[in-house]
Protein backbone atom coordinates (compact mmCIF):
# COMPACT_ATOMS: atom_id res chain seq x y z
CA UNK A 1 0.00 0.00 0.00
CA UNK A 2 1.15 3.55 -1.32
CA UNK A 3 1.61 6.25 1.62
CA UNK A 4 -0.84 8.17 -0.22
CA UNK A 5 -3.57 5.39 0.51
CA UNK A 6 -2.40 4.49 3.86
CA UNK A 7 -3.35 8.47 4.96
CA UNK A 8 -6.73 7.65 2.56
CA UNK A 9 -7.62 5.03 5.22
CA UNK A 10 -6.54 6.54 8.28
CA UNK A 11 -8.42 10.13 6.97
CA UNK A 12 -11.65 8.28 6.75
CA UNK A 13 -11.33 6.36 10.04
CA UNK A 14 -10.96 10.07 11.49
CA UNK A 15 -14.32 10.95 9.84
CA UNK A 16 -13.53 12.62 7.12
CA UNK A 17 -14.78 11.63 3.34
CA UNK A 18 -16.38 9.08 1.80
CA UNK A 19 -19.47 12.29 1.75
CA UNK A 20 -23.05 11.56 -0.04
CA UNK A 21 -23.60 12.58 -3.21
CA UNK A 22 -26.62 14.47 -3.49
CA UNK A 23 -28.66 14.03 -6.59
CA UNK A 24 -29.77 17.72 -7.72
CA UNK A 25 -31.46 17.32 -10.64
CA UNK A 26 -31.92 14.53 -13.68
CA UNK A 27 -28.20 14.54 -14.62
CA UNK A 28 -26.63 16.74 -12.26
CA UNK A 29 -24.90 15.41 -8.57
CA UNK A 30 -23.34 17.70 -5.89
CA UNK A 31 -21.02 16.33 -3.05
CA UNK A 32 -21.81 16.98 0.01
CA UNK A 33 -19.13 17.73 1.59
CA UNK A 34 -20.21 19.83 4.69
CA UNK A 35 -20.50 15.98 5.97
CA UNK A 36 -16.74 16.04 6.74
CA UNK A 37 -15.59 16.99 9.88
CA UNK A 38 -15.13 20.67 10.62
CA UNK A 39 -17.29 21.36 7.85
CA UNK A 40 -15.81 21.67 4.48
CA UNK A 41 -13.77 19.60 1.84
CA UNK A 42 -10.35 21.42 2.94
CA UNK A 43 -10.28 18.86 5.36
CA UNK A 44 -9.37 16.32 2.86
CA UNK A 45 -6.50 18.51 2.19
CA UNK A 46 -5.11 19.42 5.45
CA UNK A 47 -5.37 16.25 6.41
CA UNK A 48 -3.14 14.81 3.72
CA UNK A 49 -0.74 17.99 4.28
CA UNK A 50 -0.58 17.11 7.94
CA UNK A 51 -0.73 13.15 8.25
CA UNK A 52 2.07 13.31 5.35
CA UNK A 53 4.63 15.45 6.69
CA UNK A 54 4.45 13.42 10.31
CA UNK A 55 4.61 10.07 8.82
CA UNK A 56 7.54 11.23 6.56
CA UNK A 57 9.45 13.03 9.50
CA UNK A 58 9.11 16.42 7.85
CA UNK A 59 7.57 17.75 10.92
CA UNK A 60 7.52 16.47 14.85
CA UNK A 61 5.30 16.82 17.57
CA UNK A 62 7.08 20.29 18.32
CA UNK A 63 6.43 21.78 15.36
CA UNK A 64 4.26 24.64 14.80
CA UNK A 65 1.84 24.53 11.61
CA UNK A 66 1.29 28.01 10.00
CA UNK A 67 -1.22 28.79 7.34
CA UNK A 68 -2.77 31.36 5.14
CA UNK A 69 -6.30 31.01 4.78
CA UNK A 70 -9.73 32.73 3.90
CA UNK A 71 -11.07 30.33 6.23
CA UNK A 72 -12.34 26.63 5.38
CA UNK A 73 -8.80 25.68 5.38
CA UNK A 74 -8.07 27.39 8.29
CA UNK A 75 -10.23 25.81 10.02
CA UNK A 76 -9.35 22.27 8.66
CA UNK A 77 -6.13 22.85 9.52
CA UNK A 78 -6.57 24.48 13.06
CA UNK A 79 -9.08 21.02 13.71
CA UNK A 80 -6.67 18.32 12.34
CA UNK A 81 -3.44 19.90 13.89
CA UNK A 82 -5.75 19.59 17.15
CA UNK A 83 -6.31 16.02 16.69
CA UNK A 84 -2.70 14.97 15.81
CA UNK A 85 -1.84 17.27 19.04
CA UNK A 86 -0.26 19.83 16.77
CA UNK A 87 -0.18 24.23 17.57
CA UNK A 88 -1.43 26.29 14.48
CA UNK A 89 -1.02 29.54 13.81
CA UNK A 90 -3.48 30.72 11.25
CA UNK A 91 -2.99 34.08 9.18
CA UNK A 92 -6.31 35.04 7.92
CA UNK A 93 -7.53 38.46 5.89
CA UNK A 94 -9.20 40.86 8.74
CA UNK A 95 -12.07 40.86 6.21
CA UNK A 96 -13.08 37.31 6.82
CA UNK A 97 -16.39 36.54 9.06
CA UNK A 98 -16.27 36.82 12.78
CA UNK A 99 -18.09 33.05 12.78
CA UNK A 100 -14.70 32.10 11.06
CA UNK A 101 -12.45 33.99 13.67
CA UNK A 102 -14.40 32.82 16.31
CA UNK A 103 -14.65 29.12 14.92
CA UNK A 104 -10.71 29.41 14.23
CA UNK A 105 -9.71 29.96 17.93
CA UNK A 106 -12.33 27.93 19.57
CA UNK A 107 -9.97 24.98 17.97
CA UNK A 108 -6.84 26.30 19.80
CA UNK A 109 -5.18 28.16 16.44
CA UNK A 110 -2.77 30.74 17.21
CA UNK A 111 -4.89 33.61 15.14
CA UNK A 112 -3.11 36.16 12.96
CA UNK A 113 -5.53 39.20 11.23
CA UNK A 114 -3.55 40.66 7.94
CA UNK A 115 -4.94 43.83 6.61
CA UNK A 116 -7.97 43.71 3.75
CA UNK A 117 -9.99 40.54 1.97
CA UNK A 118 -7.52 39.35 -0.24
CA UNK A 119 -5.27 35.90 0.82
CA UNK A 120 -2.32 37.45 -1.04
CA UNK A 121 -0.73 39.17 2.00
CA UNK A 122 -1.74 36.29 4.47
CA UNK A 123 0.14 34.11 2.94
CA UNK A 124 3.40 36.52 2.56
CA UNK A 125 3.09 36.87 6.29
CA UNK A 126 3.11 32.99 6.79
CA UNK A 127 6.06 32.26 4.42
CA UNK A 128 7.61 35.42 6.65
CA UNK A 129 6.84 33.58 9.84
CA UNK A 130 8.26 30.09 8.80
CA UNK A 131 11.10 31.87 7.59
CA UNK A 132 12.29 33.61 11.01
CA UNK A 133 12.53 30.11 12.55
CA UNK A 134 12.18 26.95 10.03
CA UNK A 135 13.14 24.97 12.45
CA UNK A 136 10.03 25.70 14.45
CA UNK A 137 7.51 26.69 11.64
CA UNK A 138 5.76 24.61 9.11
CA UNK A 139 4.14 25.85 6.27
CA UNK A 140 1.62 23.90 4.64
CA UNK A 141 1.36 25.90 1.43
CA UNK A 142 -1.94 24.38 0.20
CA UNK A 143 -1.74 27.21 -3.01
CA UNK A 144 1.36 25.11 -4.06
CA UNK A 145 1.23 21.41 -2.22
CA UNK A 146 0.84 18.64 -4.37
CA UNK A 147 -0.78 16.32 -1.67
CA UNK A 148 -3.74 19.45 -1.76
CA UNK A 149 -4.63 18.01 -4.87
CA UNK A 150 -3.44 14.25 -4.23
CA UNK A 151 -5.64 14.53 -1.62
CA UNK A 152 -9.30 14.39 -4.00
CA UNK A 153 -7.50 11.99 -6.68
CA UNK A 154 -6.98 9.22 -3.80
CA UNK A 155 -10.44 9.98 -1.78
CA UNK A 156 -12.93 12.12 -3.63
CA UNK A 157 -12.35 11.03 -7.62
CA UNK A 158 -12.43 7.36 -6.80
CA UNK A 159 -15.38 7.76 -4.45
CA UNK A 160 -17.39 10.10 -6.89
CA UNK A 161 -16.79 7.20 -9.50
CA UNK A 162 -17.94 4.64 -7.54
CA UNK A 163 -21.16 6.16 -7.72
CA UNK A 164 -21.29 7.42 -11.13
CA UNK A 165 -19.75 5.67 -13.94
CA UNK A 166 -19.36 8.10 -16.51
CA UNK A 167 -18.90 11.50 -15.53
CA UNK A 168 -19.31 13.64 -18.00
CA UNK A 169 -18.71 17.31 -16.80
CA UNK A 170 -16.78 17.97 -13.44
CA UNK A 171 -17.50 21.99 -12.87
CA UNK A 172 -15.99 23.05 -9.24
CA UNK A 173 -14.57 26.61 -7.94
CA UNK A 174 -10.92 27.49 -8.44
CA UNK A 175 -9.53 28.78 -4.97
CA UNK A 176 -5.73 26.83 -4.54
CA UNK A 177 -6.60 24.85 -7.84
CA UNK A 178 -6.35 21.60 -5.37
CA UNK A 179 -9.89 20.13 -5.37
CA UNK A 180 -10.51 20.80 -8.95
CA UNK A 181 -7.03 19.24 -10.51
CA UNK A 182 -6.87 16.35 -8.21
CA UNK A 183 -10.63 15.12 -8.63
CA UNK A 184 -9.94 16.03 -12.76
CA UNK A 185 -6.69 14.05 -12.72
CA UNK A 186 -8.34 10.56 -11.79
CA UNK A 187 -11.63 11.14 -13.99
CA UNK A 188 -9.78 11.74 -17.07
CA UNK A 189 -7.45 8.69 -16.56
CA UNK A 190 -10.48 7.06 -15.75
CA UNK A 191 -13.55 8.17 -18.63
CA UNK A 192 -13.64 11.40 -20.84
CA UNK A 193 -14.94 14.03 -18.29
CA UNK A 194 -14.48 17.89 -19.63
CA UNK A 195 -13.57 19.94 -16.43
CA UNK A 196 -14.93 23.35 -15.93
CA UNK A 197 -13.32 25.81 -13.65
CA UNK A 198 -14.81 29.00 -12.01
CA UNK A 199 -13.33 31.95 -10.97
CA UNK A 200 -15.52 35.15 -9.36
CA UNK A 201 -15.46 38.28 -12.08
CA UNK A 202 -13.02 41.30 -11.48
CA UNK A 203 -15.78 42.81 -10.00
CA UNK A 204 -16.56 40.15 -6.87
CA UNK A 205 -15.22 38.96 -3.76
CA UNK A 206 -16.45 35.60 -3.18
CA UNK A 207 -14.53 33.77 -0.33
CA UNK A 208 -13.12 30.42 -1.06
CA UNK A 209 -12.92 31.41 -4.59
CA UNK A 210 -10.07 33.68 -6.29
CA UNK A 211 -8.78 34.28 -9.77
CA UNK A 212 -5.12 32.30 -9.58
CA UNK A 213 -3.76 33.68 -12.67
CA UNK A 214 -2.99 36.67 -11.44
CA UNK A 215 -1.26 35.68 -8.54
CA UNK A 216 2.20 34.53 -7.83
CA UNK A 217 0.82 31.96 -5.56
CA UNK A 218 -0.82 29.26 -8.08
CA UNK A 219 2.02 25.92 -7.77
CA UNK A 220 -0.52 23.53 -8.66
CA UNK A 221 -2.23 25.07 -11.52
CA UNK A 222 1.65 25.05 -12.91
CA UNK A 223 2.07 21.97 -12.32
CA UNK A 224 -1.63 20.96 -13.03
CA UNK A 225 -3.74 23.39 -15.56
CA UNK A 226 -3.81 20.95 -18.16
CA UNK A 227 -6.27 18.99 -16.66
CA UNK A 228 -8.49 22.51 -16.26
CA UNK A 229 -10.39 22.00 -19.95
CA UNK A 230 -12.07 25.83 -19.48
CA UNK A 231 -12.59 28.35 -16.70
CA UNK A 232 -15.89 30.93 -16.42
CA UNK A 233 -15.47 33.78 -14.18
CA UNK A 234 -19.14 34.19 -11.95
CA UNK A 235 -20.36 37.37 -11.06
CA UNK A 236 -20.93 37.40 -7.13
CA UNK A 237 -24.80 38.08 -7.93
CA UNK A 238 -25.13 34.92 -9.36
CA UNK A 239 -23.60 33.17 -7.00
CA UNK A 240 -25.56 34.32 -4.01
CA UNK A 241 -28.75 33.53 -6.86
CA UNK A 242 -27.46 29.86 -7.06
CA UNK A 243 -27.13 29.85 -3.00
CA UNK A 244 -30.34 30.83 -2.64
CA UNK A 245 -31.87 28.14 -5.53
CA UNK A 246 -30.01 25.46 -3.38
CA UNK A 247 -31.66 26.56 -0.31
CA UNK A 248 -35.68 26.98 -2.02
CA UNK A 249 -35.19 23.89 -4.14
CA UNK A 250 -33.31 21.28 -2.21
CA UNK A 251 -33.51 22.77 1.35
CA UNK A 252 -29.57 23.03 1.11
CA UNK A 253 -27.74 26.18 2.89
CA UNK A 254 -24.52 26.49 1.17
CA UNK A 255 -22.30 29.40 1.22
CA UNK A 256 -21.44 31.59 -1.96
CA UNK A 257 -18.75 29.54 -3.19
CA UNK A 258 -21.09 26.78 -3.68
CA UNK A 259 -23.58 28.83 -5.45
CA UNK A 260 -22.02 28.17 -9.08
Amino acid sequence: MSIENDIASEMYSFGIGNTPLIKLDDNLYAKAEFCNKFGSIKSRAAFFMIDYALKTGIINRDTIIVEASSGNTGIAVAGISNLFGLKSKIIIPEGASNGTKDYLKSLGSDLILTKGNSTEASIEYARSIVESDPRRYFRLNQHGNNLNSDAHYYTTAPEIKNEIINVDFLVAGIGTGGTITGISRYLKENGNTKTVGIIPDSGSHIFGLRNPFISNNKGILDKYMKYIDDVKELNEKYAYYGVRELMDKQRLFCRPLIGC
